[in-house]
This record gives structure tokens, sequence and C-alpha cells, in this order.
């Protein structure tokens, strides 16, 4: 198990296929050689990432495959989003809620409370005072434009909004500009399919013993979810089926009005939504006014109710 490699959460976003890219990059400048990898296909937000910059893709591995390798993960610390198992985890850095993450050894962990693991792995390149180069600069850009939803999020840091210009200088990019293109790329689904949609962004977690799960979408329109909102909502049940979740919600996120379309996948998810999120019922779905991060504000009342 001599091989090492970097590589995020499955279904991979933006901001976990340049984490693991540049992290690569900054562990081997620390004489580690790592190899970067991505857990699942990319979305077309992040395919048009690293063309812009002229990057290449970090490599697809499968979990049969990482059984083989050192892994250090990025921008996720749960097992159940990972090609890892706790045998092979060499590192974590992240900036999400801890899973519980547990390892046969001692092992690097940084977990920060940032809008991005972009950030948070720039501000360890400043921290060793490391000189970062133009398009490697635009990649961090693009994974906190992507996580902060152009520093819309609530999850948005004083961090983030600083290196979010201070990137942007060195990338020389507009960085309005820049995440307008981002966001058109994340709004076409055309080619995908209901269900690629749907598990394109699925994050599973354990909370009070439950499998809970919740997939997101992003987009500058909800005129593609209405129009097959029959269609999602026979594909949720039909995951949720198929997964043998205990709870399955998948999210429509409006980028520019920062509300979010709930669609459930059952009677449990309908009380939950009304009761857990007061959440305003809209024909066969739920608008959540206001709401748009799935990290700060679905996860964590979902979390709270099964822990109890």
């Amino acid at each position: 198990m001599n091989e090492k490699i970097v590589v995020g959460h499955t279904n991979p976003d933006t901001d976990s296929a340049v984490s693991a890219l540049i992290f690569s990059l900054y562990l081997t400048a620390k004489e580690d050689n790592f190899s970067s990898c991505i857990a699942g296909k990319l979305n077309k937000e992040t395919e048009f990432v690293f063309s812009y910059f002229k990057k290449e893709l970090p490599f697809e591995i499968t979990k049969e495959e990482a059984k083989e390798k050192q892994v250090f993960l990025v921008d996720h610390n749960d097992i159940s989003q990972s090609v890892a198992c706790k045998e092979n985890i060499c590192g974590v850095l992240d900036h999400h809620l801890l899973s519980g993450i547990k390892t046969n050894q001692a092992i690097f962990f940084r977990v920060e409370p940032l809008g991005s693991t972009s950030t948070l792995i720039y501000k360890m390149i400043k921290e060793r005072k490391i000189k970062i180069k133009k398009e490697d600069a635009g990649l961090l850009l693009a994974g906190i434009i992507s996580d902060t939803l152009n520093l819309n999020s609530p999850t948005t840091t004083s961090e983030d909004i600083d290196f979010y210009y201070e990137l942007s200088k060195i990338a020389e990019v507009d960085a309005d500009s820049f995440s307008q293109k981002m966001f058109e790329a994340k709004s076409d689904f055309s080619g995908k399919s209901v269900e690629d949609i749907i598990r394109g962004d699925m994050k599973e977690y354990s909370f009070g013993g439950k499998r809970v799960a919740v997939g997101v979408a992003e987009t500058t329109s909800f005129s593609y979810f209405k129009e097959n909102k029959n269609e999602i909502i026979d594909t949720v049940k039909k995951i949720k089926k198929e997964e043998n979740f205990d709870i399955f919600f998948f999210c429509a996120v409006d980028i520019i009005n920062k509300n979010t379309w709930l669609f459930p996948s059952g009677e449990k998810e309908k009380e939950l939504a009304l009761d857990l999120f007061k959440a305003i019922e809209k024909e066969d779905y739920f608008l959540l006014e206001g709401v748009s991060s799935r990290k700060k504000e679905i996860v964590p009342p979902l979390s709270e109710h099964y822990e109890k």
C-alpha cells in the first residue's frame, strides 16, 4: 500500500475536484508523492472550470481500486461518502461537520468551518508562503464560488471573501462574470436523465442509527424541475427503495433567489418538511424560502432531530 492519493467525496463537485488536485500538488511540494483522484463522474460546472483553466482532470477511482492505496480525504470526512475505508486513510482536510470517523492510526486531520475546502487549502498555502500559479489560483477561486454560491451562501465566512478577491486578482479573472458562466454550466441538464440529476450530488449520513440522504441540484431556474416534477417524485421514491434509505430528500436549489424546492420520497419526509423546516406546501413539492445550503440549513436540523 505504497501509492498515495488525494480524493474528494463520491459524486464529486467543483470544490471536491479542485481540492483533490491542488492539495495533491501541495503535498507533493512537501516531498510526499500524491496523485489526485475523483470518486465519480464530474458535473458540467466542474468540467467547464477545468477546461477554462486548461487543467487536466484528476483520474477517476473506484472503491475497489482505492483499497490498495493510502488515501488522503479532502472535502469530506464521512466514510459513507468516500471510496476510502478506515484502514487506509492517511489524512483528512475538510470544512464539513464531523462524522465520527475512526482510523487505525494517528493521521493528519484539519477541519475548519469555512465556506469551501478550497478556502482552507489556500489558507495553508499562504501559511507556508508558497507562490501559487495563476491557473491554480483560478481553480481555487472556482471552488470558493461553487461552494459559497459566489459568496451568497450562509456558509460564507470573512476568509472566503478575502481569498475570493485575492485569488481573482492572482488569476486575473472577473469573478462575477466567471461565476455566471459556472452557474450556466451547472444549470445545463441536457443529456442527463432525471435519475442522473438526482444522484449527481447525493450525500448519505448516519443520524441516530438512521440512513439519511439528501440530494441537491443547483440551478438558475426552477422551470426544469417544475416541468418534470412527476418523474422526479417517482424517481426519488425509487432511489429511496433501492438504496434502503430511511429518509431521502431531493432539493433543487435556486442559486439566484436563494430558495430551495424540496421533493419528498414519502409521508415521513412530508411531515419533516412541514414540522422541521416549516416548508410551504406547493402541489407535490415544498418551498423552503431563504434556504440555499444543505450543509448549514438542511443537514443540521435532520441531525439534531435524529440524534435526540
